[in-house]
């Protein structure tokens, strides 16, 4: 079988006019790379032997499929042939999807951030010795000189006779950028004490960062930071802070009417280039709408916003459709389209009004204002990316979709990661409380994961589309896959999903702990876990959540030592810096002002599930028990029992000040 795919492939190739070994690779961005005219080697021995031999550096490029920047530097570097022979003659050039081997990723990263102190991005650039130890890096280069840019057509040649004449300082840098690089990795935190002033401290630097004008968290380039908006949700519940929740429904409520929204289908896009939330690079995450859908959830819970609840409403349906295949979901769609940026998604307004005026719309021109759709258009000349300035219905927003009928729908990754999987999954769960078909759906998914990615002894890391999986599984699918089982027995109450909770915890265990710490590989023991929300929370932060859900569900006393053992490690971490690590800070707030276990009979608690989800505190876990009414309890005792009205009013007043009726966040501050 494998011959005959050969074959067929180099069919293919044949009709090309240059064909790399990336043609063998099932990673759809290193296959989008295999007619380069670079010389790429998927990373492995293969390469790293070629290097050794011919004793060239190893040109290491990472990026992604969906990425905008990766394929702007395609396009003008790596179909460049004239840059391909700079490269091909002078080094050995290796290709990595960051999404297929994040854990190469996560450390080339680390050494971008030790060589700049600042983070990287991608794509990454880094020029390795034939000894696979870095002495550049960099991320977008361009092809030529410019902008205060050294151009690729500048750099390479300065490198190349850099390694040959300069070998034993090129090497020496290496090392050392290695031995920081290990440094970093691998440093050492003296536990702090940690109060309850880190929830006033927490607020404070959320609020220092904080865009007053359009919500978020940035004054340029604006993600949506998902893990940062549930910290504040935490806040408010916790200390009835309304400067907390106020800046996590602002922007919710901005980016709901954004641009980073797809107004017209449904679905986020990434991140905007604009303060204003308005023009996005179009790619569409999984892990995006997966952690959004969740936080939507949750805001609306809180605030009962039928907007919050429009936007899970309008996610789902967006994601289930063009990412949906056999009950999972792939990966991330590209922006661009047909050879343009945000082709499919634009509008152009003279365009736009004549069909709205052929399809019976009044009043078009004022619709089309109202979803920003103008003559003078905001993106790339006269064409417009929607967003919300005035009342649309329902009409208008359908005609608008059927225009793009008639375009290309940029390229979909195909790939099914289990951890982004499981992420999603979970969001679809807890948006039960909008929708109840959403946990049939979820269940049905996740069941659908665990056969498809799981095997006898192993669970996988991806796969791509019907394919057998081949990667083993990092921490970060463990980790949200643990968290998704314990999701579902929350919405369910069905113990089998606790059981295998604990087993694949046992095998992450098995897989990833050492005596030192948590490791984000088991092949790679340079790579300890980090609690840094990158472009999704942290897996090892979530990990400990779903450990500390466990322990308490199970009465588990050892384990939740354990996870305090862990907050101690990063103790000094939260103390200074508690909103840099939103993820983590949750976990520290969950230990300090401890979970609640709502405990009833299974058939009682299955009925009030919807209004556990509505209680304004934010750390509940359901338990099914044979007890006569309502209790709830922390893991050290219970504090009320009786009907759920009454256990409802006790947790919610559980944490208010006694002197008044309101809390204040300054009375948490002198605690």
């Amino acid at each position: 079988m494998k011959i005959l795919i050969a074959i067929i492939l180099a069919i293919f190739a044949s009709a090309a006019e240059y064909t790399n070994e990336l043609i063998y690779e099932e990673s759809p961005y290193l296959r989008q790379h295999a007619h380069n005219p670079v010389n790429w080697l998927p990373w492995g021995e293969k390469a790293f032997k070629k290097a050794k031999e011919e004793h060239k550096p190893i040109f290491l490029s990472i990026g992604y499929s969906t990425c905008h920047w990766c394929h702007v530097m395609e396009r003008e570097s790596f179909e460049n042939e004239e840059i391909a022979k700079l490269i091909n003659e002078n080094f050995i050039p290796v290709k990595v999807d960051k999404e297929e081997r994040p854990d190469i990723d996560r450390y080339y990263q680390t050494i971008y951030q030790v060589m700049h102190n600042r983070a990287g991005g991608w794509p990454l650039t880094i020029i390795l010795t034939e000894d696979l130890k870095p002495f550049f890096s960099a991320t977008y280069l361009p092809p030529e000189d410019g902008y205060g840019v050294k151009g690729l057509k500048t750099v390479l040649p300065i490198l190349a006779k850099a390694y040959k004449s300069e070998r034993d300082y090129i090497e020496k840098r290496a090392e050392s950028v290695v031995k920081l690089t290990e440094k970093v990795l691998n440093q050492e935190y003296v536990p702090v004490q940690l109060d309850s002033t880190l929830l006033y401290k927490t607020l404070e630097q959320i609020k220092k960062e904080y865009d007053e004008s359009y919500g978020g968290f940035s004054k340029r380039i604006k993600f949506p930071q998902p893990s940062k908006l549930e910290l504040l949700l935490d806040i408010y519940q916790l200390s009835g802070s309304k400067e907390a929740l106020d800046m996590a429904v602002k922007t919710l409520k901005m980016m709901a009417k954004g641009g980073i929204f797809d107004q017209i289908e449904g679905g986020f896009f990434r991140y905007t280039t604009d303060r204003k939330w308005m023009i996005p690079h179009f790619e569409k995450m999984l892990y995006t709408n997966a952690e959004l859908v969740r936080v939507y959830t949750r805001a609306y819970t809180i605030t009962k916003n039928p907007l919050f609840k429009e936007v899970v409403v309008k996610t789902i349906e967006n994601i289930d459709s063009r990412f949906g295949h056999g009950g999972l979901f792939f990966s991330a769609s590209n922006a661009d389209s047909e050879g343009e940026e945000g082709k499919y998604f634009v509008y152009e307004y003279k365009k736009s009004l004549e069909f709205l005026k052929r399809g019976g719309v009044k009043e078009a021109a004022k619709k089309l204002e109202n979803l920003g759709i103008t003559p003078d258009g905001n993106f790339d000349g006269d064409a417009s990316n929607p967003h919300i300035k005035g009342p649309v219905d329902a009409k208008t927003i359908e005609l608008l979709k059927k225009m793009r009928q008639k375009r290309v729908y940029p390229f979909i990754d195909k790939k099914i990661i289990t951890a982004w999987n499981a992420m999603y999954i979970e969001a679809k769960l807890r948006a039960f409380v909008i929708e109840e078909r959403y946990k049939k759906e979820a269940l049905d998914s996740l069941e659908a994961l665990l056969s498809s990615m799981s095997g006898k002894s192993k669970l996988y890391h991806q796969k791509y589309l019907d394919n057998a999986p081949k990667k083993e599984a990092f921490l970060d699918d463990y980790a949200y896959l643990l968290s998704a089982l314990i999701t579902a027995y929350e919405v369910t109450l069905d113990k089998k999903y606790l059981k295998k909770a604990e087993h694949i915890y046992d095998k992450a265990k098995k897989r990833f702990k050492t005596k030192k710490g948590w490791l984000y590989t088991k092949k790679d023991k340079k790579l300890p876990v980090r609690i840094d929300d990158s472009y999704f929370s942290s897996g090892y932060s979530v990990l400990l959540h779903s450990l500390m859900s466990l322990a308490e569900l199970g009465y588990d006393l050892k384990l939740y030592s354990e996870v305090k053992k862990e907050i101690d490690k990063k103790s000094a971490l939260i103390f200074h810096n508690p909103a840099s690590f939103p993820t983590f800070t949750r976990l520290v707030f969950r230990y300090q002002y401890k979970d609640v276990i709502i405990k009833a009979k299974k058939e009682t608690l299955l009925k009030y599930l919807k209004k556990i989800a509505f209680i304004n505190y934010p750390y509940i876990l359901p338990k099914a028990e044979e007890v006569k009414s309502f209790e709830a309890c922390t893991i050290d005792s219970c504090f009320a029992s009786g009907g759920f009205d009454e256990i409802k009013i006790k947790i919610e007043n559980r944490l208010k000040p006694k002197s008044g009726t309101k809390w204040k966040t300054e009375s948490f501050k002198n605690r």
